[in-house]
């Protein structure tokens, strides 16, 4: 990630200011602080993921399919009306951004052979090497960004946000 000018704020100060604004405005201290720093974090981890997408030659719409249909290997191709549901996006876009993703080479539409009236989508082998490749790239970044915790503050930390994120679907958020 880009190093800031000198006479720019750090990260964490800027951080510290946000929340101090918050608290002002009768926010909790404790909650804001972690709610601003994970914020931040996501903010920055998209860009750079943005960023690692655009040298690739992928949009975001496009690796969200990537990564359903790796994810879905197991369970094998999936329908076009499946991945849109997956990925939160009308069927009409889904067609028109698998047509460039055959057009590209990334993946397959195939008739199914059980029911003849259906198409199932696949990862290409090129697809999947793309898909390796990004993961094991931004795993390098991560770790970076990772590297001054020990393993056990890593899994601690991991675990909490798991806790917290598991807590979305109870709050209704």
């Amino acid at each position: 990630m880009a190093k800031r000018p000198a006479d720019q704020l750090s990260e964490v100060d800027e951080l510290r200011l946000l929340v101090a604004a918050y608290v002002a405005a009768g926010a909790d201290e404790s909650v804001q602080r972690v709610v601003t720093a994970v914020h931040r974090l996501s903010r920055r981890l998209n860009q750079w993921y943005d960023h690692q997408l655009t040298d690739l030659g992928v949009t975001s719409g496009e690796w969200a399919v990537l990564g359903e249909l790796a994810r879905g290997a197991e369970t094998g191709p999936m329908t076009p009306s499946q991945l849109a549901a997956a990925v939160n996006v009308a069927p009409s876009s889904m067609t028109h951004r698998l047509d460039r993703m055959v057009e590209r080479g990334l993946v397959s539409r195939d008739q199914d052979p059980a029911n003849r009236t259906r198409v199932l989508v696949q990862l290409s082998d090129a697809g999947y090497q793309l898909y390796v490749a990004a993961i094991r790239d931004a795993d390098l970044v991560e770790s970076d960004l990772l590297a001054s915790l020990t393993d056990p503050q890593v899994d601690q930390l991991a675990e909490l946000l798991e806790q917290v994120i598991s807590g979305l679907d109870d709050a209704g958020l």
